[in-house]
């Protein structure tokens, strides 16, 4: 999957995107493969650090945002929000049918 990485009002190195990188690819994706696209955005405002992550699902778009003083950490943070919220649109869709709902037929009295 190819991740859009974006940094507002600052550089990151390089060594900063291959992080990002790294942790969308292995925190993300193991845990749902149809992920359709994924821009990170990091952002510096004084002394915070803004991370934001878009992930484009099937159906849907989801979304999360952290602020701290240190990039790295917003980075793991905001992850691990995704991840709460990924697992959680996840098992929706993989609910089990309640056998006891079932149709019900009339039956014709005579």
């Amino acid at each position: 999957m190819k991740v859009n990485i974006v940094a507002r009002h600052f550089d990151i190195s390089e060594k900063t995107r291959e992080y990002i990188q790294t942790e969308v690819d292995h925190r993300l994706e193991p845990v749902f493969d149809r992920i359709v696209g994924c821009k990170v955005i990091v952002e510096k405002i004084k002394k915070d650090y803004i991370a934001e992550v878009i992930l484009n699902i099937p159906g849907d778009t989801l979304t999360a945002r952290e602020t701290t003083e240190d990039l790295t950490k917003s980075v793991d943070f905001v992850m691990k929000k995704m991840l709460k919220q990924l697992t959680k649109h996840k098992n929706k869709w993989k609910r089990p049918i309640d056998p006891d709902k079932q149709f019900v037929t009339q039956s014709e009295s005579d």
